[in-house]
């Protein structure tokens, strides 16, 4: 489980303790708790930013300090000190409250935000090094496997997935990308064309892998011609590749924003091409290449973008499947853009929200430049637009596999 989902449900449950909300009128002689960021300390007290309130806990030698690790058990919490709260840390305090709306502390918990920050970089580095990430490709509900697809800059490769007997599962909220909006889930929760990722072992050969922490999504991969661009209400309509119907896409939780330059997404889809066609990479393209300096169906070249764009998105390492490197790396590198760098005529690939009754999805990465993968959909399927979707069509690198 995640630093931030952890935290949210140990302060839930330590409000539950009482029954005052601070702000409401309380008896003076019955203790509340107050939670907060420090914003300042001095020898006998420490300001919260409480809320969107500023709180004075007033400390006194009856005070009795503690300090929970980054595993947050409360149990297992320290006796600390005053000397311990530091500004930027967070604090929950058991307190009576002053007629100034101040507090006396009775009791104090600190969770100190460096041994938060170290804990998190701790597990961002394990996501990383015994990640893996891909597409579930199916189910198999007695042996309690998964087989996802692993995708990476030219290939792909199934891998069987099995879980520990303590293994831990999380769903991400079906509008957003955010750890902290995740919840608890189970086996059950998995399905058939989820984006899956994990921390665990793999085996020697790389076909299977044993999970001790899981990440779920049930998102989708879309693809399509920008019909026109509301940059105002970040929106974006484009003309779907699979059915050629329209789709709005709202684009303001994206945390990957970026354009393929040209010249990049002609060559790996040129190796892509020459795979297809029994090749190596860097062999001639084949019959199945677009060629250099063409077009998708209605699309537009561009090769750059402003950089600023909207980025974000605290997700843990940036694994797709094992250390990857190459793909993450590349996408660094690339332009990063926002919806007002988006033209008509524009070929975009986004990883989003499933479609709501009014059509609208949401997009959590966007990546424009991806005509000559386009191309080479249409080309290896006859031409032929309607009935080929993403998944069973073609393949963005950096898209395919999801990669939250």
């Amino acid at each position: 489980m995640t630093q931030n989902a952890i935290i949210t449900i140990f302060i839930f449950f330590i409000s539950a303790l009482v029954s005052q909300v601070f702000g409401q009128t309380v008896d003076p002689n019955k203790p509340v708790i107050v939670r907060g960021d420090v914003t300042a300390v001095s020898s006998n007290s420490a300001t919260l930013n409480a809320n969107g309130k500023s709180v004075i806990a007033q400390f006194s030698e009856k005070t009795e300090y503690k300090k929970v690790g980054p595993d947050l058990n409360l149990r297992a919490a320290a006796v600390s000190s005053l000397s311990d709260i530091k500004v930027g840390d967070k604090l929950i305090v058991s307190c009576l409250i002053k007629p100034d709306g101040g507090c006396n502390a009775i009791r104090s918990y600190l969770l100190a935000t460096a041994e938060l920050s170290a804990q998190k970089t701790k597990e961002a580095s394990e996501w990383k090094t015994r990640g893996i990430s891909g597409k579930v490709e199916a189910i198999d509900a007695i042996n309690r496997t998964v087989t996802i697809k692993v995708s990476g800059l030219m290939s792909s490769q199934s891998v069987v997935v099995s879980f520990k007997p303590n293994a831990e599962f999380l769903h991400y909220a079906d509008d957003s990308v955010e750890f902290a909006d995740a919840k608890p889930t189970d086996f059950l929760g998995i399905g058939v064309g989820d984006m899956f990722r994990a921390v665990g072992d793999r085996s020697a050969d790389n076909s299977a892998f044993t999970a001790e922490k899981v990440l779920i999504g049930s998102f989708q991969t879309i693809a399509g011609t920008v019909k026109s661009v509301d940059a105002g209400k970040n929106e974006v309509v484009i003309s779907d590749f699979a059915s050629g119907k329209d789709i709005t896409i709202s684009t303001s939780k994206v945390t990957t924003f970026k354009r393929f330059p040209v010249e990049d997404a002609e060559r790996l889809a040129g190796m892509q091409a020459a795979m297809r066609n029994g090749g190596a990479p860097g062999q001639n393209r084949g019959a199945g290449a677009p060629p250099a300096g063409g077009r998708a169906q209605g699309g537009q070249e561009h090769a750059g973008g402003r950089p600023g764009g909207q980025q974000g998105g605290q997700r843990p390492g940036g694994a797709m499947g094992g250390p990857r490197g190459g793909v993450d790396e590349m996408l660094d590198r690339f332009p990063t853009i926002t919806t007002a760098d988006l033209k008509v005529g524009d070929s975009i690939a986004v990883s989003s929200t499933r479609a709501n009754a009014t059509g609208h999805v949401t997009a959590f990465k966007l990546l424009a430049g991806v005509e000559p993968f386009l191309r080479l959909a249409q080309v290896s399927t006859g031409g032929g637009r309607r009935n080929q979707g993403v998944d069973g069509s073609f393949s963005i690198p950096g898209l395919d596999g999801n990669g939250f």
